[in-house]
């Protein structure tokens, strides 16, 4: 969900669950208890992490803080990918992130629209990658594909600094 830099959605949620001694998988549900949304600094998770211990420190409740954080990832999304879109109905949330339903609530409220979290939201993903490679694999002969027993070789990963580069 976000173009300006690397750090992952999901993974920059599970952080900030766990800094706030809080499961994951109960992150959404306290969100949508919020009251009074704290309205935190969402261009970049470093400010949106720093923004979020400041109200800690100021004495907010938790519910407020993750549906301020909800609020942001999406004010993110939408000002970055979304940016110069039209977005309308269906909305589908797809990906793992869909699982929260703290960040469905607020990218409902920002669009204004009914959003669609399908059962297989976790896996739609890998089924658009299979569907694009049968695509791409339709005009040839034969595949390159090495088959499932790859994965059970033995392999010891590596890694180099290349100084190639000025």
């Amino acid at each position: 969900m976000n173009t300006v830099c690397a750090a992952g959605t999901g993974s920059f949620l599970d952080h900030q669950a766990a800094r706030l001694g809080i499961p994951i998988e109960e992150f959404g549900a306290l969100a949508l208890k919020s009251r009074y949304p704290s309205h935190i600094a969402g261009r970049c998770s470093v400010f949106a992490e720093s923004d979020l211990v400041h109200k800690q420190q100021m004495g907010q409740g938790v519910e407020d803080i993750i549906s301020g954080l909800c609020d942001a990832l999406v004010r993110n999304y939408l000002n970055n990918l979304g940016k110069g879109k039209e977005i309308l109905a269906p909305v589908v949330f797809q990906g793992g992130v869909a699982a929260n339903e703290g960040i469905k609530a607020a990218l409902e409220k920002a669009l204004d629209l009914e959003v669609v979290v399908p059962g297989y939201y976790h896996g739609m993903g890998a089924i658009g990658a299979a569907i694009l490679a049968r695509m791409a694999m339709k005009d040839k002969d034969c595949s390159s594909f090495r088959g499932f027993a790859l994965s059970e070789f033995d392999y010891q990963a590596g890694t180099f600094e290349c100084d190639g580069c000025p």
